[in-house]
């Protein structure tokens, strides 16, 4: 398994699971987001501004807004699902206003282009730092970016 295999993956993703740390909550909250990729394979994502995910990385920025990333291959239809190569980027998030993000994202989930025009939403992007896979049992991977 390498960065490549993963970024595989990633690209074929529609969907993940986002954890950020909640301070209102005191606790990581994960929620299920959309996502694209850009070229460099950092994941980008929109939100809207009363999303609680929103809410708490505007509360952690400049510094702090990191969080992870969990996306999985396609799930088996029987078997044990935990089989499935699936994978957590962890990394900062920024919210960006480059065209380019989001004509990347809107390509990828089109139905999101009247939502992307609300006045309370914005792109993000994932800068990657770490990587880890896991590819079935006992078939663990971890790598920096």
């Amino acid at each position: 398994m390498n960065k490549e295999t993963f970024c595989q993956v990633l690209r074929k993703a529609r969907t993940g699971t986002l954890s950020l740390l909640d301070f209102e909550l005191g606790i990581s909250f994960g929620t299920m987001v959309n996502v694209a990729v850009d070229e460099q394979d950092c994941p980008l994502f929109l939100f809207s501004a009363l999303s609680r995910h929103a809410k708490s990385l505007k509360a952690n920025l400049p510094t702090s807004a990191k969080g992870s990333l969990l996306v999985t291959d396609i799930l088996p239809t029987s078997g044990d699902p935990l089989t499935a190569l699936r994978g957590t980027v962890v990394g900062r998030l920024e919210q960006t206003g480059e065209r380019e993000v989001a004509e990347q994202y809107l390509a990828r989930h089109p139905y999101a282009k009247m939502y992307s025009q609300f006045g309370d939403f914005s792109f993000w992007r994932m800068v990657p730092q770490h990587v880890y896979v896991v590819g079935g049992f006992g078939n663990i991977y971890d790598f920096e970016w």
